[in-house]
């Protein structure tokens, strides 16, 4: 494993500067003037321990469970594993890093993590640190994104801020190789305010035009058929093996602004491993889609049934306890930040004996 140089990038991904290239300028810009507007006051750090291995915020998927199909809907589909073919991964995090009076601090980093014949080879982008107000002042981000009840409303905007970041690396990765498999990580649905279909489109309009395909791994799903989870669907099929329950889930979406970008699948590649629900580019033909999944487990480590090269993107991306305390330093140093406990009003009551924390 190495953390590629710019010689080396531009060579295997086709990318100058890489790490710049990866931000988005405008990004950067609002990353920019929303921290200014935080210079020299003060703001309470987000507490961790340096013990913990890794930090990172759940977000809640919105998408309620579908019973869906019958099963005449699902097809089980051997893999063979094929011809060998560069793989690429895209992940993102984002995570609170503390709060201000009037907001809260939030920072998202990004990597892709590439398999050729030299080895697994990464790059980082970010953090980027955004101050997001709870009012609507337009230079926050948050007050770009409309109004609202300020907690729900500055989660929606974390989320926003952290899919534009996503997007945009996942668009310069596909422009940036030819005939490899790409992963996402997450699914192909579209059509919510956080996924336009207009913007996924031109991303995987952009792979197919390279050669590239598109496949999506989601870690969970809400998805539901005949009474149980869509991942359920594998436990008697023999591995490598995909179950198309695309049929079953594409009923659900006729009418619904929300549309499912990727055919469907339940994808289970190793005999004691996981199965996760997986989106393949529709556009893509159904043997094309068959046989990237082919290649992909000839070409990658797929230790209990994840893609490596995924697994590492979502490494690289997630912020470490160390991470966290290193860029709430640096806030602290590039923008003069004074660093107050947070306010604890049982401890202020009842001292050492404020202990109890409800669940």
């Amino acid at each position: 494993m190495t953390n590629a140089s710019v010689e080396e990038i531009s060579s295997s991904l086709h990318l100058e500067h890489s790490e710049r290239f990866l931000l988005p300028s405008f990004l950067v810009e609002l990353s920019s003037r929303s921290m200014q507007q935080v210079n020299g006051r003060a703001f309470s750090p987000r507490e961790i321990s340096i013990f913990a291995m890794s930090v990172e915020d759940e977000w809640a998927d919105s998408t309620s469970a579908l019973m869906v199909g019958d099963r005449d809907d699902c097809t089980t589909i051997p893999l063979t594993p094929s011809t060998q073919s560069s793989v690429a991964a895209v992940d993102v995090s984002s995570l609170k890093v503390g709060e201000t009076e009037t907001g809260v601090l939030v920072a998202i980093r990004g990597a892709i993590v590439w398999r050729s014949d030299k080895g697994y080879q990464y790059v980082r982008c970010g953090p980027l640190t955004f101050h997001l107000t709870y009012g609507t002042d337009e230079q926050s981000p948050s007050g770009l994104f409309g109004t609202g009840p300020s907690q729900m409303f500055t989660e929606r905007a974390i989320g926003r801020l952290r899919n534009v970041l996503e997007r945009w690396i996942q668009k310069q990765t596909c422009v940036s190789f030819r005939d490899a498999i790409v992963l996402f990580d997450g699914s192909l649905t579209v059509g919510t305010p956080d996924n336009p279909t207009a913007y996924l489109a031109r991303i995987l309009e952009s792979a197919r035009e390279r050669g590239n395909v598109v496949l999506a791994f989601s870690k969970s799903t809400k998805l539901c058929a005949f009474g149980r989870k869509i991942t359920s669907l594998v436990s008697r099929s023999s591995a490598p093996c995909l179950v198309d329950v695309d049929l079953a889930v594409a009923k659900q979406f006729k009418s619904y602004p929300v549309r499912l970008a990727g055919h469907v699948y339940v994808a289970k590649l190793v005999e004691d491993g996981f199965a996760f629900r997986l989106d393949a580019d529709r556009q893509v033909p159904h043997e094309s889609r068959v046989e990237a999944t082919n290649r992909l487990i000839a070409s990658d480590i797929v230790m209990q049934g994840y893609p490596e090269t995924l697994r590492l993107a979502h490494i690289f991306s997630t912020f470490t306890a160390n991470d966290v305390i290193g860029v709430q330093r640096y806030l602290a140093f590039a923008h003069g930040l004074r660093i107050a406990p947070r306010f604890n009003v049982r401890k202020s009551l009842f001292g050492p004996f404020g202990t109890w924390e409800a669940a």
